[in-house]
């Protein structure tokens, strides 16, 4: 997708310039945002400017094509922003170098956006397949087909199960070396620097508050992490990424693990050596259970910005 903010092509109605005379002395223009403002802002500030460009045009009976026009700015202006924000937070991972070179991997991980309520363990696969065999591999229409070529493959429609998870992995020749019901900080951080990746199956709707209503278990992939020790998350829900920190990632693993008795943390990587990777992958992966991931959103409660600041 391009980075490119489309141009707004949207004229709005007609304003009689005033005849009264200017003063002398005038105000000059606010300086324009810093570009360490939080991404988040900007996105808000331009969106809500289209929005109230949107609103005249439907006030003054503009033709539907115009209308339609600015949706189709809004939509792109809304992926050129998650664009900017993953290409943000894959510069600020301590471990990039590590992720690619020592893991054997052609890229890192792309954000890809699962289309169904229960795709997100399928889009997690194909994210771990771009990084395998390049990006353009699950680019554009691509990745939706690889996605439901796992999804007929190895699922019964309903979502993700570890075992299913396993051998999707399987397929793309890839190892899962480890598990744990629980986040294991140590094991994590050590296999982010040693270039493995993770396929974490967590609350989807958990955001730290006593009060929070839980989800169902989702899937996501944990792809670096940044110099406070917080943890890259590529989540399908929405196609963005952000850091989490190694707390609320905890207390989402636990808290699917509680409700649905599934959850868990898969380390997953190119295999060191020759193996039966079939039967390894789905003896390890079992020890997350045997529920489906289905959910749909995990940060979509949290109060982080999306790169976690």
């Amino acid at each position: 997708m391009s980075l490119t903010i489309p141009p707004n092509s949207v004229t709005l109605p007609r304003v009689t310039k005033s005849t009264a005379p200017e003063p002398e002395t005038q105000t000059p223009p606010p300086p324009p945002p810093k570009l360490t403002k939080d991404l988040e802002t900007v996105k808000d500030d331009y969106q809500q400017a289209l929005e109230n460009q949107k609103q005249w045009l439907i006030k003054y009976g503009a033709p539907k094509e115009q209308i339609e026009a600015l949706d189709k700015a809004i939509e792109q202006h809304q992926e050129s922003v998650l664009d900017l924000n993953n290409a943000r937070n894959s510069q600020n991972s301590v471990v990039a170098l590590e992720q690619k070179d020592a893991g054997g991997w052609n890229s890192e991980a792309p954000v890809l956006q699962q289309e169904g309520n229960s795709d997100c363990g399928e889009t997690v696969a194909a994210m771990f397949k771009g990084a395998k065999d390049g990006r353009e591999s699950v680019e554009g229409e691509r990745g939706q087909g690889v996605v439901n070529d796992f999804k007929s493959r190895f699922t019964k429609g309903d979502g993700t199960t570890p075992a299913e998870m396993a051998d999707m992995l399987t397929s793309e020749g890839l190892e899962v070396k480890h598990s744990s019901k629980s986040l294991e900080r140590n094991a994590m951080d050590e296999a982010l620097r040693n270039g493995d990746k993770a396929a974490v199956m967590l609350d989807s709707k958990i955001s730290g508050s006593p009060d929070d209503v839980s989800g169902s278990p989702h899937w996501v992939l944990i792809d670096g992490m940044d110099n406070q020790g917080r943890y890259l998350v590529k989540d399908p829900s929405n196609g963005s990424s952000y850091y989490a920190k190694p707390e609320d990632l905890s207390n989402a693993i636990n808290t699917s693990q509680s409700k649905s008795h599934s959850g868990g943390v898969l380390i997953v990587g190119n295999p060191d050596v020759p193996t039966d990777l079939a039967n390894k992958n789905r003896d390890t992966a079992g020890t997350l259970g045997d529920k489906p991931g289905t959910g749909w959103g995990w940060k979509k409660n949290s109060q982080e910005s999306s790169d976690g600041g």
